[in-house]
């Protein structure tokens, strides 16, 4: 599966360095993104974790298929948290998004898929404190550092409004990758993007 994941991610940045040497499509070619994110850990789509408050920023450039399509590629900085009454784990994540996008006047609509690599994490349990202590007894299982997947991919369906330079984005994720004891991301966008 990581190797899977590793080509896939190789493909994405290949694909992603032939768009920025295309042609510029003009003030809807190129811009940024950046907004709040909610995001949570599920097992089979059913959430494991009370959602968490996060952000994303990131770079994207648009290259044009046909008048109302465009092919998007871009890369990002975002963090997918999971958080419950024992324990709270955030991870940093990298990524490279490609979609397809539809536009129709100020609207569009895109989905695409994703690859991302893990770049920082942290991890806090409380759970050993609500545990009864036993003289003499450790519960290192408990208390330790998970085994984080370094990968992460997944799809995305997302829509926007632009005016003039400025628009309004909301994306939905949802992860393919096992990144933690059957667990996967899954995390809402909702910001703003300037075009240039």
């Amino acid at each position: 599966m990581r190797r899977v994941m590793m080509i896939g991610l190789v493909i994405a940045m290949l694909g992603f360095v032939s768009n920025v040497n295309a042609k510029d499509d003009g003030p809807d070619g190129r811009g940024i993104r950046a907004g709040y994110q909610k995001s949570f850990l599920s097992v089979d789509g059913e959430k494991l974790t009370d959602k968490s408050d996060g952000f994303y920023v990131g770079f994207f450039k648009n290259n044009k298929i046909a008048p109302m399509l465009r092919w998007q590629s871009g890369f990002e900085y975002y963090q997918v948290k999971g958080a419950n009454d024992f324990a709270e784990l955030k991870v940093h994540y990298l990524s490279i998004p490609l979609s397809l996008r539809l536009k129709l006047g100020p609207v569009y609509a895109l989905g695409g898929l994703n690859g991302a690599v893990r770049i920082a994490d942290s991890y806090d349990s409380n759970i050993a404190g609500t545990l009864p202590e036993i003289p003499g007894i450790e519960i290192p299982s408990l208390t330790g550092e998970p085994d984080l997947s370094r990968w992460d991919a997944g799809a995305h369906l997302g829509v926007g409004f632009k005016f003039l330079m400025l628009g309004v984005e909301a994306r939905y994720n949802w992860g393919f990758v096992d990144v933690i004891d059957g667990m996967n991301t899954e995390y809402l966008q909702v910001g703003a993007c300037l075009f240039f």
